[in-house]
């Protein structure tokens, strides 16, 4: 079990042939300590089941504790159309796939793709909100790039200069262009991702 011993030691105290469906409708008649019960029947199996879909051991102990709180605050949704495990483990599967998707985006985005969505001509009002936005957090981010990282990333990508024009102008060979050019990229890309950059 990866959450600790309270929960163990309160499910002890009860009837250990009650339900989930009962533990759930206890706590939501104001029975907190039901819901720690509800939460020590379940950890485990459902630790391991978002495990086996993200196959990280830190990242699914995060996202089995955000299923155990989204069901806590949303749960009155829950109409005993399938089981309480059911309802459960269903957000555990949302959840999961949702890190997954952003896991892919942040694995495979490209720096180029990242320039086409700033300068795309959709003019829709959301589109244009979200460009907006990403214009500012790409502002931010270049701001907080290393000097080296900013000026080659400047070079390749606004001034449209290829490897050998950006080595001439930064005085550095083709190889090393390209392998700073890659450093800049990744740093790049994980500053923007993780200030909220909207890729659709």
């Amino acid at each position: 079990m990866y959450r600790g011993g309270r929960a163990a030691a309160i499910s002890g105290a009860h009837d250990q042939n009650v339900t989930g469906e009962e533990l759930f409708r206890r706590y939501l008649s104001g029975d907190d300590d039901a819901f720690e019960t509800l939460v020590s029947l379940y950890d485990d199996e459902l630790f391991h089941f978002v495990n086996r879909i993200v196959n990280d051991f830190h990242d699914a102990k995060h996202l089995a504790i955000e299923a155990f709180a989204r069901l806590a605050v949303g749960g009155k949704k829950f109409a005993n159309e399938s089981s309480l495990k059911t309802y459960l483990f269903t957000i555990g599967k949302n959840l999961a796939a949702r890190y997954m998707k952003k896991r892919w985006r942040e694995q495979h985005i490209s720096i180029e793709e990242i320039v086409e969505l700033l300068i795309d001509d959709d003019d829709t009002p959301e589109s244009y909100m979200e460009r907006e936005d990403n214009r500012r957090l790409l502002r931010e981010a270049m701001y907080d790039l290393k000097d080296d990282h900013r000026v080659i990333l400047i070079l390749l990508y606004f001034e449209d200069m290829s490897y050998i024009q950006a080595g001439n102008a930064m005085g550095k060979n083709e190889k090393q262009i390209k392998q700073l050019a890659h450093r800049a990229k990744a740093a790049l890309k994980k500053k923007l991702l993780s200030g909220g950059f909207i890729y659709v």
